[in-house]
């Protein structure tokens, strides 16, 4: 089975230049592990992992910013991945939330999750409204 049907294209995105605790609040806010992170390269990703390892860092995450902690040059995957390459990536490496990028715009992220969720048949949260704080003036 393709991840196609799996990725969930609504994303919670920011940039390097915002700080942790405004990417921490939104990813909250919108009950999700991780962003997508809008650079000028390739996407990268901030996860839950990340603001942790950087509170346990002692950074202040006013100060921090989303840069100093992200994985820059995320792994990629496209829709056409099969679920169980996709699973094995995400072990292989050590992660739990993985970019997909369709074309040059089209951009989505597989979580664990949604990965177990579309494995199992069953259904998967509802993640309506989640929003991107990328290009607001913070």
């Amino acid at each position: 089975m393709e991840i196609r049907d799996l990725v969930v294209r609504d994303l919670v995105t920011v940039g390097p230049a915002h700080t942790l605790a405004q990417a921490a609040k939104l990813m909250s806010a919108k009950r999700v592990g991780s962003a997508i992170v809008l650079t000028d390269e390739s996407p990268g990703i901030l996860s839950e992992r990340d603001v942790l390892r950087a509170v346990a860092d002692g950074a202040d995450p006013k100060e921090a910013t989303v840069g100093d902690y992200m994985t820059w040059n995320a792994i990629v995957a496209t829709s056409e991945w099969d679920t169980m390459e996709a699973a094995r990536t995400m072990l292989q490496h050590g992660f739990r939330h993985l970019v997909v990028i369709d074309g040059s715009s089209e951009v989505g992220i597989l979580s664990i999750r949604d990965l177990m969720a579309g494995l199992l048949g069953c259904t998967r949260p509802d993640r309506s409204g989640i929003a991107s704080v990328a290009g607001q003036g913070y």
